[in-house]
């Protein structure tokens, strides 16, 4: 029962560093509509990913040799490696939202700008009426 649901939960977090370095390329690419697709597929993995690792914890808690298990020592360096790539894009991100703010804030006060812009009426329409 143990090895079976430390093979799965193997399994899943292998699916969870695929789809990390999918979203990675995704994001390189600046493809909006792969990253919404490849996020919602990794937060319902996630939801399958919580239930197995209460049922890990709950057997870590309990007195065995998982500890030495090398399936459980695959899983953890897995489960390290996924955390640092994590990191970096989640640093990356930040960067990414850091410029889509200031573009936002730009487009605002340009959008204000315009908005107070006024035409003097003598200057419209002198040339339709100067010509008839």
């Amino acid at each position: 029962m143990e090895n079976i649901l430390i093979k799965q939960s193997l399994a899943q977090y292998q699916l969870i560093n695929e789809l990390i370095a999918d979203i990675e390329l995704a994001l390189q690419k600046r493809n909006t509509e792969a990253l919404s697709n490849l996020c919602k597929s990794m937060n319902a993995l996630q939801e399958e990913v919580k239930i197995n690792d209460n049922a890990i914890l709950a057997l870590l808690r309990q007195p065995h040799d998982l500890k030495e298990n090398e399936q459980m020592k695959e899983l953890l360096v897995l489960m390290q490696l996924i955390q640092e790539r994590n990191q970096r894009l989640m640093l990356r991100l930040s960067g990414i939202m850091l410029i889509q703010r200031n573009e936002l804030q730009k487009l605002n006060k340009g959008s204000t700008f315009l908005r107070g812009y006024r035409p003097s009426l003598q200057q419209t329409g002198m040339r339709i009426s100067s010509t008839n």
